[in-house]
């Protein structure tokens, strides 16, 4: 039964995929599909009529296997449809006697009618119901827009983390080891991240760092992590390098890192902390060998330093220390379960009424947390399901379902997450459950981009195109943003980062054993392939060989390598020909896809993420990739993408932003893709030729281009769907001519970067009073006039080698809706050392009484300021204070110690003696700790011995 609804649900969303495909092909394609127009009409209908016995279909307990075997083949059926349709569009613009072509794909019709009666036929003598389908996108007025607020999933961990806090802070001569055990889904990771970010923790240690181990470690990527956090002085990077090279270091620290050998980064790793009271957590430690391969980079520091780290392997822990007792987080009790899971299903909703008795709702509930184990995820993932029903008949049968479910288990502790998880995955909307198998490909603990998903997720046709009768204005990245929201409000979906307006995700991560279970029903259902080196199924155990497994019928394939293994062998060759998406992770040279030989001619999705940077020749054959919605390469040295690209007329993304250095692109075959919705260019790319912006009417996403190329007879172009655009100027006289023509054609625009080198910018109000403008980067030197025309809308503002004086701060502190401000003077001469004027030098900063009301992250970078006043009340929400390269500033304000909601303070290339101020050493308290002594979390890094040397 569980297997037929979940085949049912996915054969529904594989078939409105098709449907909506065929309907493009038969609009895009007329002229080529002309002939045999009927036909795909037909089967267009056809398939939108058996969709609706598909619904019926879970329902049918009696001869289950028939009907599993049915839906197997309803699905199976509609990819053939697709792939007859695209292959003979691929075909068809050949020079090759297309009248063939059109016989060959009558008479693949014909049968595939053929079967189509029979599906038919055989719903019928299976009883299965015709029901209705129409759930597509008028279903999506369903689905909540906001997201839950973060909290904490800890309900009885006060015991526990008290033990665990008076480990750390224990005085003790020697390194330490820490070890928190258990089960997955118990709640180690919380615990750990609970009494790391406790203030007395944080001012407890010297410096702290929070790295993921995980399965597939890669000992080179664990030590730069751990660098990266602790920070490393300029003089272990080697002191002959000029100041323009080290700030190009420090703007590229983990790839610079990456071309160190592994002893250098421990020998880095070890004279930061010797002289430190350290701590460093390692989450999800899964080997001794693993825990013998890092912990040779911890010296032994200053007294009291400790190592924690958390793992499912009792052995392991023991083996570490065996002198050391385990921590255990403990399982929840029946009422802990139920307070969790109220927070979790009610979430603000009102229940009760005419939807039943509160008492009722907390009856069912209490008897589903009970048979979760006092496993914490388990209750956290069944709140997330129960918090989409709000009758309670609907938590009648959520309740059955769990008790059917768990009560055939043996050992309800060992698979009760597992089995919750998949009642929940049941539970999906049809048209999520394709969203939510995509994200098996991403490799373990990845830190999800929310747009790369969502471009992903379009490219593979996940998101229906919406009419403008169906949902006014809306755009199909908001569908997917919506789908995204659904997954996070039933718990199946992690948030690690919002953006800049605080309440839209920017960043989302699966749980490890939400990754588990998403991989192995990706594969049970032949949706999605993982293939990784220490997989069985690509190297053997124990084996530095390569050996490949039979080929793979999924249609779409992910690969994870560490550095480059499997470069060296066919591995393509195992592959689907009918591939959807191909997504490679650390690879060094451009993999073989034989394209000459028209293999792969169906893909829509192709990533390639390289080790940074092998330098990469893009084959000219990747133009025969005419379906492909989405190209991105990432951490190559590309130097020029081939013409050829301007075939791929279907491509909605184009991303080559995270290359290296100067990339050659050709403005012809960009004017091609008509289609193309975001165009991401690195900063030092060179489009040559006309580059045809109008013709890129669809276009979104717009960064980073020349000016030049936004102008066309004398004219600014018309881009109405626009919404982020990066543009850099080679004159003032260039960006007034482009900057007051797009203030009014961008009516969308929430997001705008612009740079210009050494010229001021020109004036420019109706562009910078937009009222929908979140968003504004700006890399040149803008006038007084400027900052009185930035609009009231702007959430995030980032501001480099522009002039800073105290009248601009007044006008900057009273912009009510400003979240984060970035200000970098960048006023340094790199090959003298000295200070060089831009504009008015201000020595001292004050921010009035009450000013930036809801400003929450201050970054300051290279400025030449000398004292810092902060008056009552300003900044009263500030979370973040990052500091950096202030040379001459003596001392923090005194004002910062009234900015209570300060959680994190970073201090970065300051002097020592300005360090000092602030730290405890060897119990002694700088002259400004009592400022700061509220804030969480303080952190040092790139301390200079010298500051004034360079002054």
């Amino acid at each position: 039964m569980v297997a037929e609804f979940i085949a049912v649900h996915l054969a529904r969303a594989v078939i409105s995929q098709v449907v909506q495909k065929l309907g493009d092909l038969l609009a895009n394609e007329a002229k080529s599909l002309s002939s045999v127009r009927d036909d795909v009409e037909y089967l267009k209908r056809e398939l939108k009529f058996i969709n609706g016995f598909l619904e019926d279909a879970d329902r049918r307990q009696k001869q289950e296997g028939l009907v599993r075997d049915w839906i197997a083949e309803v699905r199976d059926v509609a990819c053939e449809i697709e792939d007859a349709i695209e292959i003979y569009v691929s075909n068809v613009d050949s020079a090759f006697i297309r009248v063939l072509r059109r016989r060959k794909l009558r008479s693949r019709i014909k049968s595939i009618k053929n079967n189509l009666q029979s599906l038919r036929e055989r719903s019928l003598t299976y009883q299965i119901q015709l029901n209705n389908v129409e759930e597509g996108t008028s279903s999506l007025r369903n689905l909540r827009k906001s997201y839950p607020e973060e909290e904490e999933d800890v309900v009885s961990m006060k015991d526990v983390a008290m033990n665990l806090k008076a480990r750390l802070l224990k005085e003790e001569d020697e390194l330490r080891i820490v070890s928190i055990v258990g089960m997955g889904g118990l709640g180690k990771t919380t615990l750990a991240k609970k009494v790391y970010n406790d203030v007395g923790v944080k001012r407890h240690f010297d410096m702290s760092a929070w790295v993921c181990i995980s399965q597939q470690y890669v000992v080179k990527e664990v030590l730069i992590e751990i660098l990266l956090q602790v920070g490393f002085e300029r003089k272990n990077l080697g002191g002959g390098k000029s100041k323009e090279e080290f700030l190009t270091e420090k703007t590229k620290k983990r790839e610079l890192l990456k071309s160190f050998e592994e002893q250098d980064l421990i020998d880095l790793i070890q004279d930061e902390l010797k002289e430190k009271k350290y701590l460093l957590v390692l989450d999800d430690i899964w080997s001794i060998e693993a825990w013998h391969s890092i912990k040779k980079a911890f010296p032994k520091g200053r007294g009291g330093s400790k190592v924690l780290f958390t793992t499912r392997i009792t052995e392991l822990a023991t083996s570490v220390d065996p002198f050391s007792t385990s921590i255990e987080p403990p399982l929840l009790t029946e009422e802990e379960g139920w307070e969790l899971l109220q927070r979790k299903a009610f979430s603000g909703q009102v229940f009760g009424n005419n939807n039943g008795s509160r008492s009722e709702f907390e009856k069912l509930g209490k008897e589903m947390v009970r048979k979760c184990a006092g496993l914490p995820l388990a209750v956290v993932v069944l709140g997330g399901l129960l918090s989409t029903k709000t009758a309670l008949g609907e938590w009648k049968k959520v309740h059955k379902d769990v008790s059917f479910q768990l009560n055939k288990l043996k050992s309800p502790q060992q698979y009760a997450v597992e089995e919750i998880l998949d009642l929940s995955y049941q539970e999906l909307p049809f048209f999520l459950k394709p969203c939510f198998l995509y994200l098996s490909c991403f490799p373990e603990d990845s830190e999800i981009s929310k747009k790369r998903l969502i471009r992903l997720w379009i490219a593979e046709g996940f998101v229906p195109r919406l009419t403008r009768g169906e949902i006014e204005e809306t755009l199909m990245e908001e569908v997917a943003e919506h789908y995204l929201g659904e997954l996070i409000n039933r718990s199946m979906v992690q948030v690690e980062r919002r953006d800049h307006t605080g309440g839209a995700v920017k960043t989302c991560r699966l749980h490890d054993l939400m990754r588990d279970f998403c991989i192995s029903k990706s594969r049970n259902e032949n949706f999605f392939e993982i293939m990784a080196p220490h997989k069985t199924s690509i190297v053997a155990a124990g084996s530095s060989s390569v050996q490949y497994s039979s080929t793979t019928h999924s249609r779409r394939i992910a690969f994870h390598f560490d550095d480059g293994l499997g470069n060296h062998a066919p591995w393509m060759e195992k592959v689907n020909t009918n591939l959807r998406s191909l997504i490679c992770f650390g690879i060094n040279i451009f993999p073989n896809l034989s394209l000459k030989n028209g293999n792969l001619k169906l893909l829509r999705v192709l990533e390639l993420v390289f080790v940074p940077f092998p330098r990469v020749r893009v084959p000219k054959e990747i133009g025969n990739l005419i379906h492909l919605r989405y190209l991105k390469f990432r951490g190559a040295d590309i130097s020029k993408l081939p013409n050829s690209v301007g075939n791929l007329r279907y491509l909605h993304t184009l991303d080559l932003r995270h290359g290296y250095k100067y990339i050659r692109v050709s403005g012809n075959a960009i004017s091609k893709l008509v289609h193309l919705r975001h165009l991401l260019l690195p900063d030092m790319s060179n489009v040559r030729g006309p580059l045809r912006i109008e013709n890129l009417s669809n276009l979104e996403t717009l960064k980073t281009v020349n000016g030049e190329k936004l102008i066309r007879n004398d004219a600014v172009v018309n881009l109405p769907n626009l919404r982020d655009l990066g543009v850099r100027f080679k004159s003032a006289e260039e960006a007034r001519l482009i900057l007051q023509s797009l203030g009014s054609k961008l009516a969308r625009l929430r997001s705008l970067r612009l740079f210009i080198p050494d010229e001021e910018f020109p004036s420019s109000d109706i562009l910078f009073e937009s009222a929908t403008l979140y968003k504004l980067y700006v890399e040149g030197r803008l006038s007084q006039q400027h900052y009185s025309f930035l609009p009231k809308s702007l959430v995030k503002l980032e501001l480099q080698c522009s002039q800073l004086n105290q009248d601009i701060v007044i006008v900057l502190e009273k912009m009510e809706n400003l979240r984060i401000l970035q200000y970098a003077c960048d006023g340094y001469d790199y090959h003298s050392w000295r200070w060089i004027s831009r504009g008015a030098i201000m020595s001292k900063m004050v921010f009035s009484a009450h000013g930036f009301p809801k400003l929450e992250i201050l970054r300051l970078d290279d400025l030449d300021l000398e004292e810092w006043e902060v008056g009552e009340d300003a900044m009263a929400n500030l979370k973040r204070l990052d500091i950096s390269w202030i040379p001459k500033l003596k001392m923090i304000p005194d004002g910062l110690k009234y900015v209570t909601t300060l959680q994190e303070l970073n201090i970065s290339y300051m002097s020592r003696k300005f360090e000092g101020r602030l730290r405890v050493i060897d119990g002694v308290e700088g002259e400004d700790f009592h400022k700061v002594q509220h804030v969480p979390s303080i952190s040092f890094s790139y301390t200079q011995e010298h500051m004034n040397s360079f002054t």
